[in-house]
């Protein structure tokens, strides 16, 4: 098994977890969708710096950009804007998620970087940190989030 395998599985258990978690929930509104995906980007970060040592940073870019797209696929079937009319909302829920997908990309950028000048990849590489942390970390903020809609 690969590390990209190993974040997979990693990212997998996630998604079932937070589906568990979110229950019977199934609209979001687009400002809990972004709040939950900037949690589960910087999750998704974190796994990947911890697991997939051996990749280059535009493999691990690639590689959380797919598990970020795997999560929103799964979790997010219904996204609310309460200024368009329901039957509009589902004819540009592609275009949404495009959207969404282009700030994630960025979010991935700026993170890396705040990360980097924090000095949390460096903690990572010296403790004895699990990949739980970070996946116990967003679960816990999204039974949080489930509690607010």
């Amino acid at each position: 098994m690969t590390t990209s395998d190993q974040v997979r599985a990693e990212i997998d258990k996630l998604i079932e977890a937070s589906k568990k978690s979110l229950g019977e929930v199934k609209s979001f509104a687009i400002a809990e969708a972004w709040k939950i995906l900037q949690l589960l980007t910087a999750a998704v970060i974190q796994v990947i710096e911890n697991i997939a040592t051996d990749l280059g940073g535009a493999e691990k870019k690639k590689l959380a950009m797919e598990l970020i797209n795997s999560f929103y696929d799964a979790i997010f079937q219904h996204i609310d804007l309460p200024f368009l009319p329901s039957a509009l909302e589902s004819l540009i829920h592609d275009y949404i998620k495009k959207i969404l997908m282009i700030l994630v990309d960025s979010a991935i950028d700026a993170l890396v970087a705040t990360f980097k000048d924090v000095g949390v990849f460096n903690v990572i590489k010296t403790t004895e940190l699990t990949t739980e942390a970070p996946i116990n970390d967003f679960l816990d903020h999204l039974t949080e989030i489930a509690r607010t809609t």
